[in-house]
C-alpha cells in the first residue's frame, strides 16, 4: 500500500453502523501496519469553545429544571405553562440552525489543523466518525438549501466519504432515540447531499459482512490510486 496519509469519513443516520465500521476499518488498517487516528466529530472537533459553551448552557439549564438535554425536535414539550415556555425558548436557542452555521467554519478551521498534522505531517490515515456532511444534513433538514451549497463548498472532501444507508425504520429499531418521521427527513437529506461530494461512497448496511467487503474494496482502490 501507498504510505501517504488520507482521510476517510463516515456519515449516516444514528444506528447506521458508523462506529462499528470505523472500529473494523481501524483494526484492518492496523493489521496491515498502517497508522490510524480516529476522530469523533460529535465530541472532537464539535467541542470547539463556542459549541462547548452552548452545550454547557443547555446542560446547566436542563439540570436546573431537573431535565436531561433535548433538541427541540425530540417530541412534545415536557411541561405546560411558564416552565414549558422557558424550555421551548431554550431549545430554540441552543439548537438554532443559525448558531450551527456560525459554529461550522470555526469547527472546520480546527479540523483542517488536525487534518494537516495527522494526514500530511504524520502520514497517518485519519478516520472520522461523522463528518461535516452530518452537520449539513442538520441544516438541510430545516430547508436551508442555500446554506448547504455554501457550506459544502467550504468543506474539504475526504479521500473517501462513506455514506451509510439504513432505512428510518431500521435506524429507529437499533437506537430508538428519534422518531421514524424525523429519521425519514434526515435520510432524504443525506441522499440530497451525497451526490454533491466527489469522493462519496454510498454503502447500504443491511449486511455487515457485505458492507465491510465493499468498504475494503473502496479503500484499496483509493490507496493504490
Amino acid at each position: 500500500m501507498n504510505r501517504r496519509g488520507m482521510v476517510i469519513s463516515f456519515s449516516g443516520l444514528d444506528g447506521a453502523g458508523k462506529s462499528t465500521l470505523v472500529a473494523w476499518l481501524r483494526a484492518e488498517l492496523e493489521r496491515r501496519h498502517r497508522g490510524v487516528t480516529v476522530l469523533h466529530l460529535a465530541d472532537g472537533v464539535g467541542a470547539s469553545l463556542l459549541r462547548a459553551a452552548r452545550d454547557g448552557v443547555q446542560r446547566f439549564v436542563g439540570r436546573r429544571n431537573g431535565e436531561p438535554p433535548r433538541p427541540r425536535w425530540a417530541g412534545r414539550p415536557r411541561a405546560a405553562g411558564l416552565r414549558g415556555l422557558v424550555g421551548r425558548i431554550r431549545d430554540a436557542i441552543v439548537w438554532s440552525k443559525h448558531l450551527r452555521r456560525v459554529l461550522y467554519p470555526v469547527d472546520l478551521a480546527v479540523f483542517l489543523a488536525i487534518r494537516f498534522y495527522v494526514a500530511t505531517v504524520r502520514r497517518r490515515v485519519l478516520v472520522t466518525d461523522r463528518y461535516f456532511y452530518d452537520t449539513l444534513v442538520d441544516v438541510a433538514d430545516e430547508g436551508g438549501g442555500f446554506w448547504v451549497r455554501v457550506l459544502e463548498r467550504l468543506t474539504p472532501a475526504p479521500d473517501i466519504a462513506v455514506f451509510l444507508e439504513v432505512s428510518p425504520e431500521e435506524s429507529y429499531a437499533r437506537k430508538g432515540e428519534y422518531s421514524v418521521d424525523y429519521l425519514a427527513r434526515r435520510s432524504a437529506a443525506y441522499r440530497r447531499i451525497a451526490p454533491l461530494v466527489p469522493s462519496a461512497v454510498v454503502l447500504p448496511n443491511a449486511d455487515l459482512d457485505a458492507t465491510c467487503r465493499a468498504l475494503e474494496r473502496a479503500v484499496e482502490q483509493r490507496l493504490s490510486a
